[in-house]
C-alpha cells in the first residue's frame, strides 16, 4: 500500500515545479507577438522555368510567433503557402490546392485597396482563393491566408498582406513587400507602431 503523505508531497512537489517552470517562461506563454513594424522584402522564381536551387514558393506559417516568413524551394520541403509560376506567359500565384495531391488549406486573395491601407484581412476561408491561379500585378497587394501550422495540435493560421514591387527577369521572378501577424488567427495585418 503506498503511503498517502509521499503521494501528496510528490504531487505538491510536481505541482511547484510545474508552477517554476510556467513562471520561468514569461513572455513564451502571453502568445500575443509584435507585428513588424516595416514591411520585409523577398523575390521568388517561376516554378516552370526557374533553375530548380532558387526559391519558388512562399511560407507564411514561418513568421508565427518570433519567426518570419520565408521563401522555400518546393524540391526541397512541402512547407510552403503559395507558389509564384508563369502559366500561359501570365505571372500567377498557385495556391495549395492547385495542386491535386495536396488539400487546399491556403489562399489568396486580390485587394483593392492600396498595401498601406489595408488593415486587416478577412479571416473567412471563402474570401480567399483556395485551388485556381491568382493573376499577378505590379502594386496590387494580395492578401494570404496560410495553411495550418503543422507543429501545432490546434488549429493555427498565420496571415499577410503583400504588394508586388516588380515582376520581370528571365527566368521570371516576382519581387514584393510583405507584413503579416505572428500571432494564432489574428487579421490585422498593420505595422506594430500604427495599431
Amino acid at each position: 500500500m503506498a503511503n498517502p503523505r509521499f503521494r501528496s508531497g510528490h504531487s505538491k512537489a510536481l505541482l511547484l515545479f510545474t508552477l517554476a517552470v510556467l513562471s520561468g517562461c514569461g513572455s513564451d506563454l502571453d502568445l500575443t507577438y509584435p507585428r513588424p513594424s516595416e514591411p520585409f522584402e523577398a523575390t521568388v522564381y517561376d516554378l516552370l522555368a526557374g533553375p530548380i536551387e532558387r526559391p519558388s514558393a512562399f511560407d507564411v506559417v514561418s513568421g508565427r510567433g518570433r519567426g518570419v516568413p520565408r521563401t522555400a524551394r518546393v524540391d526541397q520541403s512541402d512547407g510552403w503557402d503559395v507558389i509564384f509560376a508563369v502559366l500561359d506567359g501570365d505571372p500567377v500565384w498557385l495556391p495549395r490546392g492547385f495542386f491535386e495531391s495536396l488539400e487546399p488549406t491556403t489562399g489568396i486573395l486580390a485587394l483593392d485597396l492600396d498595401f498601406d491601407a489595408v488593415r486587416r484581412l478577412p479571416s473567412d476561408r471563402e474570401s480567399y482563393e483556395a485551388e485556381d491561379p491568382v493573376p499577378l500585378t505590379v502594386g496590387r497587394a494580395y492578401g494570404i491566408r496560410s495553411r495550418p501550422d503543422p507543429s501545432l495540435a490546434l488549429p493555427c493560421r498565420i496571415y499577410a498582406k503583400l504588394v508586388i514591387d516588380s515582376i520581370g527577369g528571365d527566368p521570371r521572378y516576382v519581387h514584393f513587400r510583405y507584413l503579416w501577424n505572428p500571432n494564432c488567427d489574428d487579421t490585422n495585418v498593420t505595422p506594430e507602431e500604427e495599431q
